[in-house]
């Protein structure tokens, strides 16, 4: 269905100007180029959702072990409660929302990776049998040509 609303759009596009009918293989070729280069986009993002996930999950141990971890190996070496007061509740809010944040994003991250990914592979599936589709098509109009 597709396929066919590309391919009249292309039609139509190349007939709002006055050129002559244009050749059903020019048309075919145009649709796949645009074909292609939407696909490039869905990749593209594909990638960028990955990257961005990995990045993150990078920066997230990156944080936690130069900002957090020598405060709370700092905690547990020394025990005694003076001097800590109002800063350790601080620093422990702040711990706790890092955490809470962290672990809400880095799922969020992944799954629409996933999913973009899904999207993609769909994508390109459907293209991979358009193109088929226009072989084939390609292939029965030089059948007819020949059996005339």
């Amino acid at each position: 269905m597709t396929r066919d609303r590309d391919v009249g759009e292309e039609l139509l596009k190349q007939a709002a100007g006055a050129k002559p009918p244009p050749d059903p293989q020019t048309t075919v070729e145009a649709v796949s180029r645009r074909q292609r280069r939407r696909l490039g986009l869905w990749a593209g993002l594909t990638i960028s959702l990955w990257i961005l996930a990995g990045g993150y999950c990078v920066a997230n141990v990156l944080v936690f072990l130069t900002f957090f971890y020598p405060k709370l190996a700092w905690f547990i070496e020394d025990p005694s409660e003076a001097g800590r007061g109002a800063s350790a509740r601080e620093f422990f809010h702040i711990l706790a929302y890092y955490l809470l944040y962290s672990n809400v994003l880095w799922p969020v991250l992944l799954v629409a990776a996933a999913g973009m990914t899904v999207v993609f592979v769909l994508k390109s599936r459907q293209a991979t049998l358009r193109q088929i589709q226009a072989t084939l098509d390609e292939i029965s109009r030089q059948i007819e040509a020949q059996s005339k």
